[in-house]
């Protein structure tokens, strides 16, 4: 089984540094060098984790955002909603005003809790109860207008906002997308939990 890397405090992938890892680098080395393979390694540590830091620090919301984002108006019926979650192929829509500004986030699991009468459950979870239901459950919530269902109000981000910033939120606040907004609160671009992992995989790749 593949050894699953480790993370750090914000959820972010931390290489592993083996000695055989440190062996091998010092003998790469055209010239003789009086350091010792633990203290290589420890000075390898500290100056990986000063590039990460840096890395995380100089990638920004903007650098790694969508900027064209599918979002749904707070009158919306949950059909078109769903519709438009399903035409687009995505799990969450920010909801936004006639100006753009952003007022709150659906996401599968906001539609799943409302059809299980507020309770937190999986698709499985709905499918199941739909099966030995006289009906399916979301027939409940199918007249709703996205104002009811949203979570609100969202966790947003500033395009200026890191890459460090934006892993700790993820983390922190159990959310799997972030709408980035200007000053006036307006939708400029969105960051799923992907776009994040993607960016530590360039990280890990480059390190």
């Amino acid at each position: 089984m593949e050894k699953k890397p480790r993370l750090s405090g914000n959820g972010m992938p931390v290489p592993g540094l083996t000695d055989a890892d440190v062996m091998e680098a010092m003998k790469s080395l055209s010239s003789y060098i009086d350091i010792t393979p633990g203290d290589f390694k420890e000075m390898y540590g500290v100056a990986f984790r000063l590039a990460v830091e840096r890395f995380t620090r100089s990638v920004k919301a903007r650098d790694i955002m969508t900027r064209s984002v599918t979002a749904v108006r707070p009158g919306d019926s949950l059909d078109e909603v769903v519709g438009t979650m399903s035409a687009a192929g995505v799990s969450g829509v920010p909801v936004v005003d006639p100006q753009g500004k952003v007022l709150g986030i659906i996401s599968e699991k906001d539609v799943m809790r409302r059809a299980l009468g507020g309770r937190e459950g999986s698709i499985m979870t709905l499918m199941t109860g739909c099966l030995r239901a006289n009906g399916c459950m979301c027939l409940r919530v199918r007249g709703m207008a996205a104002r009811e269902i949203m979570t609100s109000p969202a966790v947003t981000v500033a395009a200026e906002t890191t890459l460090a910033e934006m892993a700790d939120l993820l983390a922190g606040r159990r959310v799997n997308r972030l709408p980035v907004t200007d000053a006036e609160g307006r939708l400029i671009g969105i960051l799923a939990r992907d776009d994040i992992v993607n960016a530590m995989m360039k990280l890990t790749k480059c390190s």
